[in-house]
C-alpha cells in the first residue's frame, strides 16, 4: 500500500502522520512535515495497539456470574435486544432516571463528543440519555478538567479555561503552574514552548516533584503538595504595596476583603507550610512582577481540599499583577463557540441528578451528575435507586477512588453494558460488552484552529468492531430515539454541521473548510465581564450564593492540630497522584509492549533522604500502604522532591495489564468521602499514607 497521509488514530488529538503500510500493519509511523502534528510516544506504537490481540472484535454476552469474565460471542442484534428488553424493563418499574450513561476519554473524538458534550459540557445537552427523560448521562468531568476549566474561571471572570489563552508566540517569560506540557495528549503546547525557549524565552515552573517542566525549566520552585494557594497568598502579601490600585479599583470586586486574608500569610508562615525558602519566595514574586509572564496550567491543582479555590487565586494573582490580557501575558478571547450541531433533545430538566444535592454548584455549572455518588445511587437509593448503566470509554472501577465500592456498586447494577477497544477491569461486572474501533479505522472529520477536513478511514475495522457514534446509535435505537443520531457518514455530517450549511457544502465538495482569517489580537479587554458584578470577582457572588467563602480561603484538609498529629504519626508521607505519564492514557495501553518496554513498572518518586532513612535504594520494589489497601510499586529516589511527598502512577489495576501493574491500582488508597465541597473532586494529591521496602 506504500505511504498513506491520515490522522493518528490513537487518542482524539488529531496529529497528521504519514503511515508506511503493509496491508492493515502499519510498518513505521512519522508525524507530518506539511500540517500540524506532534507525534507522541504512544502514537508511534500504532501498530500494536491498532492490530493487538486483546482486540475486542465482536460484541460478548454474559453467560457466567457477575466476578467473572464468562462470555460468549454475540451479533449486533442479539446484544441490542438484550439491551432493548432489559433497559425496557427497568424503566417500566423504576423510572428512565433510574439508568445512567457515563463517557471517558474513549469517546472524546470529535464525532462522538459533538453529540454527548463531554470535553465542555453544555447544560443545554442533556446527555445521551436525555431524549427519554434520564439526567443521569456523566462523564470523566466528576473527575478531572472542570474545576480548572469550568469553575474556576466562571467565578472569577465568567469566562471558561478555553476563553483564556496563554500567549506563547509573545512572551519572554512563561510561568507553568499546576501542568506539565510534556506529557500533553498530544504535546503540541510543549513542541511550540521547547522553540520559544531556544529563541530565548525562560520558564518558570512549580510543581511539588522533579517533573519534566521543572527539570527543563530555568526557575524551579518546588512546593509541598496542595500548598500552592498558600504560596500564592504570600506572593500577594510579599507584593501588596506595589500593586497597581487604579486597576483594582476599576475591574475588581472583593480586594480589600481578600488582603485582609491574604495579610496573614508573610513569607516566614508561608515557607513553613509550603516548604519553599523565604529567598525562593522572594525570587519568584519578583519574577512574576517584574516580567510580563504568560501563565500556563491545566488540572494539577484540582485535587486538593481546597483546588476550586486554589485556581481561582492563581487566576486572581495573574490579573493582580498586571499579566491579564496584555500582549505575552494571558490573553482574554471573549469568541463563542460555533453551533453548528443538531442536538438530540433534553427531556430531562428538572429532574434531580445523582450528586446534585451534595454538589449543586456542580448541576448548575456543568449540567451532569456528580458520579461520584453513583455508588450511593446504586447502593442506598439515595436519592433514587440506579438500576442500569452505559459507559463507553472509561474504566470506572479503577479510575474512581475507592475502588472498592465502585466495584460492589457496579457488581450491583441490574444491568451493565460497557464500550472500549479492549476488555478492562469493569468486564467483571458487564452483562454485554460492545467492541469499538480506534480512529484509524472510522472515517471522521477533524477541527483545526484555521479549517476543517474530512479523513477516511486507514483500514477496515476490525472484526465487527464499530465506531463510538455508530455504537450509540445502535443503542439508541434499542431504546427508542435512533432518529438523533446518524445512519452513517454522510448522515452524521448533515447532524454535526446542521447549522452550518455553508461549511457542510465546502466538506461535502472538497472535503476542507477554511475558517476566515482571525481578526486582529486586541488587549485590556477588562470593561465587561461575564460576572454578576461585571468585574474579576475576587469574592465571587455566585460562590457566596451556593454557601461557600467568596473569596480563595486555604484548607489543609485537617479538621484541628490533633487530628493532623495523630494521622501524620502513623501515615506520614503525603500521596499524590493522577498526573499523566508518558506511555499511558490513565488505564490504557498497559498491555503494550512496546510502550512497556519504556516503562516496566509503576513507579512511586520519592526523596532520596527519605528513602534511605528507609533503606530504600532507586528502582526497589516498595509497597505503599494505608488502612484502605497497599500497592507494589517501584522506588524512584532523587533529592528534587519534598520530604514525606510521594509521586505515584496511577492506571494500574486491569486484569488485561501487564503483570507489574494489574494489581498496583492506587486508587484503591483513596478515600470517596475527602473531595473539594466545591467540585466534588477526589483529594488525589493530599491524601496520607506509610511506605516500607519489600523484603
Amino acid at each position: 500500500m506504500g505511504t498513506i497521509k491520515t490522522i493518528c488514530g490513537i487518542c482524539p488529538g488529531q496529529c497528521h502522520v504519514e503511515c508506511d503500510m503493509d496491508g492493515r500493519r502499519i510498518k513505521s509511523v512519522k508525524k507530518s512535515d506539511e500540517k500540524p502534528s506532534a507525534l507522541c510516544l504512544r502514537g508511534l506504537y500504532s501498530d500494536e495497539i491498532l492490530n493487538s490481540q486483546d482486540r475486542l472484535t465482536d460484541p460478548l454476552i454474559r453467560t457466567g456470574e457477575k466476578g467473572t469474565l464468562e462470555f460468549k460471542k454475540a451479533s449486533w442484534d442479539e446484544a441490542m435486544e438484550l439491551i432493548k428488553e432489559k433497559c425496557s424493563k427497568i424503566i417500566d418499574e423504576y423510572g428512565a432516571k433510574s439508568i445512567a450513561s457515563h463517557f471517558g476519554r474513549g469517546a472524546f473524538d470529535t464525532t462522538t463528543n459533538d453529540f454527548i458534550s463531554i470535553q465542555m459540557p453544555n447544560t443545554d445537552n442533556g446527555g445521551f440519555l436525555s431524549p427519554i427523560g434520564s439526567p443521569n448521562n456523566g462523564s470523566v468531568g466528576s473527575l478531572c478538567f472542570v474545576s480548572f476549566g469550568i469553575f474556576a474561571p466562571q467565578t472569577v471572570f465568567g469566562l471558561s479555561a478555553p476563553n483564556l489563552v496563554c500567549d506563547l508566540q509573545n512572551t519572554q517569560m512563561l510561568c507553568v503552574w499546576g501542568a506539565n506540557p510534556k506529557t500533553d495528549s498530544p504535546p503540541f503546547f510543549y513542541n511550540n514552548m521547547v522553540k520559544r525557549k531556544n529563541e530565548g524565552m525562560k520558564i518558570i515552573a512549580v510543581d511539588h516533584y522533579n517533573s519534566d517542566i521543572i527539570e527543563y525549566a530555568d526557575y524551579k520552585y518546588i512546593v509541598n503538595s496542595g500548598t500552592d494557594m498558600v504560596l500564592i497568598l504570600g506572593i500577594l502579601n510579599y507584593l501588596k504595596d506595589k500593586l497597581d490600585q487604579d486597576f483594582i479599583e476599576k475591574y475588581t470586586y472583593g480586594y480589600d476583603e481578600f488582603k485582609e486574608y491574604f495579610t496573614q500569610f508573610d513569607l516566614e508562615k508561608t515557607s513553613e507550610i509550603t516548604g519553599l525558602e523565604v529567598d525562593k519566595i522572594k525570587e519568584l514574586a519578583n519574577l512574576l512582577f517584574d516580567n510580563t509572564v504568560a501563565l500556563k496550567s491545566y488540572t494539577g491543582l484540582e485535587y486538593s481540599h481546597c483546588g476550586v479555590q486554589t485556581i481561582r487565586s492563581l487566576y486572581i494573582l495573574c490579573a493582580l499583577l498586571g499579566n491579564l490580557d496584555v500582549k505575552g501575558g494571558l490573553l482574554i478571547n471573549k469568541n463563542k463557540p460555533m453551533k453548528r450541531v443538531q442536538n438530540p433533545p433534553n427531556n430531562a430538566q428538572n429532574i434531580e441528578k445523582i450528586g446534585s444535592k451534595e454538589f449543586p454548584l456542580f448541576d448548575k455549572l456543568i449540567g451532569q451528575p456528580q458520579f461520584t455518588k453513583l455508588p450511593q445511587a446504586i447502593l442506598d437509593s439515595d436519592p433514587y435507586p440506579i438500576k442500569g448503566l452505559i459507559n463507553l470509554g472509561s474504566c470506572m472501577s479503577v479510575n474512581y477512588p475507592n475502588s472498592q465500592l465502585f466495584r460492589k456498586a457496579l457488581k450491583s447494577l441490574d444491568f451493565f453494558v460497557t464500550c472500549d477497544r479492549f476488555m478492562t477491569e469493569d468486564a467483571y461486572f458487564a452483562d454485554v460488552i460492545l467492541p469499538a474501533t480506534t480512529y484509524y479505522e472510522e472515517d471522521r472529520y477533524a477541527i483545526y484552529p484555521d479549517h476543517i477536513e474530512i479523513k477516511e478511514k486507514l483500514v477496515e475495522p476490525l472484526g465487527n468492531s464499530l465506531p463510538n457514534i455508530f455504537i450509540l446509535k445502535k443503542i439508541a435505537d434499542a431504546l427508542g430515539f435512533g432518529e438523533y443520531y446518524p445512519e452513517n457518514f454522510s448522515d452524521l455530517l448533515d447532524k454535526a454541521f446542521y447549522h452550518t450549511p455553508e461549511i457542510l457544502k465546502e466538506l461535502k465538495e472538497n472535503g476542507v473548510y477554511h475558517f476566515d482569517k482571525k481578526p486582529e489580537v486586541s488587549y485590556e479587554k477588562y470593561d465587561s465581564f461575564n460576572t454578576e458584578t461585571g468585574k474579576i470577582e475576587i469574592h465571587s457572588k455566585l460562590l457566596e450564593k451556593y454557601g461557600f467563602s467568596p473569596i480563595p480561603v486555604y484548607d489543609d484538609g485537617f479538621e484541628n492540630k490533633h487530628e493532623k498529629s495523630e494521622k501524620l504519626s502513623k501515615y506520614p508521607f503525603t500521596m499524590n497522584t493522577g498526573a499523566r505519564i508518558h506511555t499511558t492514557f490513565r488505564t490504557q495501553h498497559l498491555n503494550i509492549d512496546g510502550l512497556l518496554k519504556h516503562q516496566e513498572y509503576p513507579q512511586v518518586i520519592m526523596n532520596e533522604d527519605d528513602a534511605k532513612e528507609l533503606e530504600i535504594e532507586n528502582m526497589d520494589l516498595v509497597e505503599v500502604y494505608n488502612d484502605r489497601a497497599s500497592v507494589i510499586l517501584q522506588a524512584v529516589t532523587n533529592n528534587m522532591s519534598n520530604r514525606q511527598d510521594l509521586e505515584i502512577n496511577v492506571g494500574g489495576g486491569s486484569f488485561i495489564q501487564d503483570d507489574k501493574w494489574k494489581d498496583a491500582n492506587i486508587n484503591m488508597l483513596i478515600d470517596n468521602e475527602i473531595f473539594d465541597p466545591i467540585s466534588g473532586f477526589p483529594v488525589f494529591k493530599r491524601q496520607h499514607c506509610n511506605i516500607r521496602k519489600v523484603k
